[in-house]
C-alpha cells in the first residue's frame, strides 16, 4: 500500500476547538452543509479571468477601476498591476464568520498554506507555459496582515 497524503496536515485537527470527526474529512461532513462545501471549493479553485496576457482571480477584479486606469497608474508593469488586483488579506476570507480558529496561528497558517498550494496547482494547469507566482506575505500592497497575491514573472 502506498499513501499518498491530503494537502491538509490531518494532525491539524487536534487544534479544532468544536470536533466532530475522526479525521479531517469526517469533521467536514459532519460539519459543513453541500452549500457549504461548494462554496469552499470556489475558495480553493477560484474563477481565474484573462485580459490582454493580464491573469486575475475574478472576485478580486472587481470592476470600479478599469484595466487601464490601473495599468496607467503602475506604468503598465504588468507585475504590479496583477499584484494591485490579486492581493488579498487571508483574514478577510473569514469577515462574517470569524471565530477563535482565525486567532490561532497554527490553523491560520495551515490555511493560508493549502490555499497558496492550490492556487498554484490550479494556475499551473491553466497556465503551463507561464511562471504565475503565488506568494503569501505580511502588508502586500496595503493589504492588512497575511496576504495571499498573485502574479506573472516578467518575461
Amino acid at each position: 500500500m502506498i499513501k499518498h497524503s491530503s494537502i491538509v496536515n490531518g494532525d491539524i485537527l487536534k487544534e479544532f476547538k468544536d470536533i466532530m470527526g475522526i479525521n479531517l474529512m469526517n469533521n467536514a461532513a459532519n460539519t459543513c452543509t453541500i452549500e457549504q462545501h461548494l462554496s469552499i471549493a470556489s475558495v480553493f479553485w477560484p474563477e481565474i479571468i484573462e485580459i490582454d496576457d493580464y491573469i486575475f482571480i475574478s472576485n478580486f477584479f472587481n470592476g470600479k477601476e478599469s484595466l487601464n486606469e490601473i495599468k496607467e497608474r503602475f506604468n503598465y508593469d504588468r507585475r504590479q498591476v496583477e499584484k494591485w488586483v490579486n492581493s488579498w488579506s487571508i483574514g478577510d476570507f473569514f469577515l462574517m464568520s470569524s471565530d477563535e480558529s482565525v486567532r490561532n496561528e497554527i490553523i491560520f497558517m495551515e490555511f493560508a498554506r493549502v490555499l497558496k498550494s492550490v492556487w498554484e496547482i490550479r494556475l499551473k494547469l491553466l497556465f503551463p507555459e507561464r511562471k504565475i507566482v503565488v506568494e503569501l506575505d505580511y502588508g502586500l500592497m496595503g493589504e492588512s496582515g497575511l496576504t495571499i497575491v498573485v502574479y506573472q514573472e516578467q518575461m
